[in-house]
């Protein structure tokens, strides 16, 4: 009879072990699956022309501190293309920046990173920009760089910009450039943008709108992983292994 139920208790475990296993296999393919269907919806967002821009940069701010979209992360950062010699387009701009930076702060608590990055370097001297910048608000940040740099993150972000003819003083001359403010969030990722003929009550909710889809995903991604971990200690357990027999 104690041999039948020893028998009973081993057979009992051994489904039970094999029970959890399945199910955690079915966890894991579970992930896999939403990967996948995130994957193939990135690539139908590529298909379907939606904005698809953003890329790794690395400047400098009027102090000469480096500046780069890996110092940015886990910040949520506005970024905009401009110069200082801008007649009324950047000026819109850059005050509509600086009051969605201070509204999302003062109604929501999100602290907005808001980067200016000059398209003229000829003119746009460090002490120009700096002066510039601080007209708008003292939280946003001038960068600038060497041509080439300029023109590698211009191109991660499809930045056009051209130079207009310089008649009497070669220094008297237009850029004209996309007017565009992209939405960069905290892991460096563009999820989105303002065009110019959007308001501050547009933009407000259109940034919420990606923060809480944000926090959404990041809630769910530590959810599966705490589950994964959970139950694969679980397995452990019923298998009689310890964290460190495990590779």
């Amino acid at each position: 009879k104690q041999w039948y139920q020893r028998r009973v208790r081993e057979v009992l475990i051994v489904i039970a072990a094999g029970n959890l296993m399945i199910l955690y296999i079915k966890l894991c393919y579970g992930a896999y699956q939403t990967s996948q269907a995130r994957k193939e919806n990135r690539e139908q967002v590529r298909s379907y022309g939606e904005l698809s821009v953003g890329g790794p940069f690395e400047l400098e701010d009027t102090s000469g501190n480096v500046v780069s979209s890996e110092t940015l992360k886990g910040k949520w950062v506005l970024l905009y293309f401009g110069f200082t010699y801008c007649p009324d387009i950047c000026p819109e701009q850059m005050e509509m920046m600086a009051s969605v930076v201070d509204t999302v702060k003062e109604e929501h608590d999100i602290e907005v990173v808001p980067l200016m990055i000059t398209i003229d370097l000829e003119r746009d001297t460090p002490e120009v920009l700096a002066e510039y910048v601080a007209e708008y608000s003292p939280k946003i940040i001038g960068l600038r760089g060497t041509e080439q740099q300029v023109d590698d993150v211009c191109n991660h972000f499809r930045c056009y910009r051209s130079k207009g003819q310089a008649y009497d003083d070669p220094n008297d001359y237009i850029l004209d450039h996309t007017v565009t403010q992209y939405i960069i969030d905290p892991k460096g990722k563009t999820v989105g943008y303002f065009m110019s003929n959007r308001n501050l009550a547009e933009r407000v909710p259109i940034l919420m709108g990606h923060v809480e889809k944000y926090r959404a995903r990041v809630d769910a991604e530590i959810e599966v992983g705490d589950t994964q971990s959970s139950l694969l200690g679980r397995v452990r357990q019923f298998l009689g292994m310890s964290p460190a027999t495990v590779s």
